[in-house]
């Protein structure tokens, strides 16, 4: 008698467990892996869909979320040893979308202590590495998020973003990585870094998969003070709309003067595809956007942070780590007066973004999402790379819009090269559909690590 077939969601499960025995102990990316009740959910979908059922548009789908994300009955730790026995009681609003969608929640990303940094080398819970080449970070602070799709722990992975976090390891790790509106994904049971600021999104290989995860996560939740309860604009139906016609900003000044060659070169590919396409590529001044990185990571978010951590700083000081230390120092000496300047800044960079994408009739705006491929993990100015790893993504996470990080290509030791689209206020479909057009026409994002190999 032969043994019962294996059903598609617990061959996918089967897989990704695989990929975590094995890999995991190089890369480090997963904090918790619960493999037992992924089985069970599994079985239970498999039953569903031989019954001729599905219980959602993610019916199988092998996600991970970041451990900064509540899940019922699970440590939410934040990388961090003070939260170590923190178990959630219950489901973040995002967590709950994504079961209720049919999607097998696999375990917990490692992360930046905090949630709070763009190296994932922390100091708990131990470095993650670099999928193309371990001796690399992978960015972060969603650095578990960005290193476990590309080795096939899942499928998609459930990221932050409050300057960076959710693109960075989507550049680093040649991923498609979404930083929805803020407004549009509620926070509601998770671990904050700057409220007004920090949003949660989908990393994936394929942006059709973040498309569709980000369809089901996004939504009002009156829970949430910062939730926005706006009509979504659906990606789906547009996704595989032609390009031809549609406009994308490009300004060159600052974000192309101090990058990469390899990734310059690699942008200009990518510019030349939708060229291609049939997309209009428009030059345009954004004004001082070289600003937006001081105003919003080196005042707002560091002054938040330190807001929400001055008790246990002053309690627990051995329980932080060192490069945290330094962050929330300069945190503490942000005057009111800076603060409130940076503010008023980012309000007026807000309004100037929307006027010239409607003053040019832009789709989006075309930009470099890190300015190189990720940094030696050995000997890594921490002081150095908090500021230039950021900075790109800082301008477009102050004004508050959607940026999709897209694979471009990789270097010639096989790092990855990355460019971000970036919309109007709630306009994810723009950046999604073009994401997904650009990636109907190249194979970077198909391509495989030696690791997994």
């Amino acid at each position: 008698m032969s043994a019962p077939a294996v059903g598609p969601a617990s061959l996918a499960v089967s897989q990704a467990l695989t990929a975590i025995e094995h890999r995991n102990p190089v890369i480090n990316a997963m904090i918790r892996v619960t493999g037992d009740s992924a089985r069970e959910r599994a079985a239970e979908l498999d039953r569903i869909a031989a019954a001729g059922g599905s219980a959602g548009p993610l019916h199988g789908w092998v996600i991970n979320i970041k451990d900064c994300l509540d899940w019922a009955g699970h440590p939410t730790t934040a990388a961090s040893v003070i939260l170590r026995d923190n178990i959630a009681q219950r489901n973040a609003f995002i967590t709950e979308r994504l079961i209720g969608a049919g999607a097998i929640l696999i375990g917990k990303a490692n992360l930046h202590e905090w949630v709070f940094g763009p190296t994932s080398q922390s100091l708990h819970f131990g470095p993650v590495a670099n999928p193309w080449n371990p001796a690399h970070i992978p960015g972060g602070s969603s650095g578990g998020s960005g290193a476990s799709v590309p080795c096939g722990m899942a499928r998609v992975s459930i990221g932050s973003d409050t300057a960076g976090s959710i693109r960075l390891p989507a550049s680093y790790c040649g991923l498609a990585g979404l930083r929805p509106s803020i407004g549009r994904i509620s926070r509601t049971g998770s671990v904050a870094v700057s409220a007004p600021f920090d949003t949660f999104g989908p990393l994936a290989r394929r942006v059709e998969d973040v498309a569709r995860v980000f369809a089901v996560i996004a939504g009002h939740d009156p829970d949430d003070p910062f939730s926005v309860d706006t009509p979504i604009i659906d990606p789906l139906p547009t996704l595989n709309s032609p390009v031809a016609g549609q406009r994308i900003g490009v300004m060159r000044r600052w974000f192309f003067d101090d990058i990469d060659h390899e990734l310059r070169t690699a942008l200009d590919a990518a510019i030349g595809v939708y060229r291609n396409l049939g997309a209009d590529i428009v030059e345009v001044n954004l004004g001082d956007v070289e600003r937006a990185q001081e105003m919003l990571a080196f005042r707002i978010v560091l002054a938040d942070a330190f807001a929400l951590h001055r008790d246990q700083l002053a309690n627990r000081p051995a329980d932080y780590g060192q490069d945290l230390m330094v962050r929330y120092d300069i945190g503490e000496r942000v005057t009111g007066a800076q603060y409130a300047e940076a503010l008023r800044w980012i309000e007026a960079w807000r309004h100037r973004l929307h006027r010239i994408i409607a003053h040019h009739g832009l789709d989006a705006v075309l930009s470099p999402t890190t300015p190189g491929p990720a940094p030696l993990r050995a000997g890594l100015a921490y002081a150095s790379a908090i500021r230039a790893i950021p900075r790109f993504t800082s301008v477009f996470a102050s004004a508050g819009v959607p940026s999709l990080a897209v694979p471009c290509g990789f270097n010639a030791v096989g790092l990855p090269l990355s460019f971000e689209l970036s919309a109007a206020r709630f306009n994810e479909a723009a950046v999604l559909q073009l994401g997904h057009a650009y990636q109907q026409v190249t194979d970077h994002h198909l391509r495989q690590p030696a690791l997994t190999q």
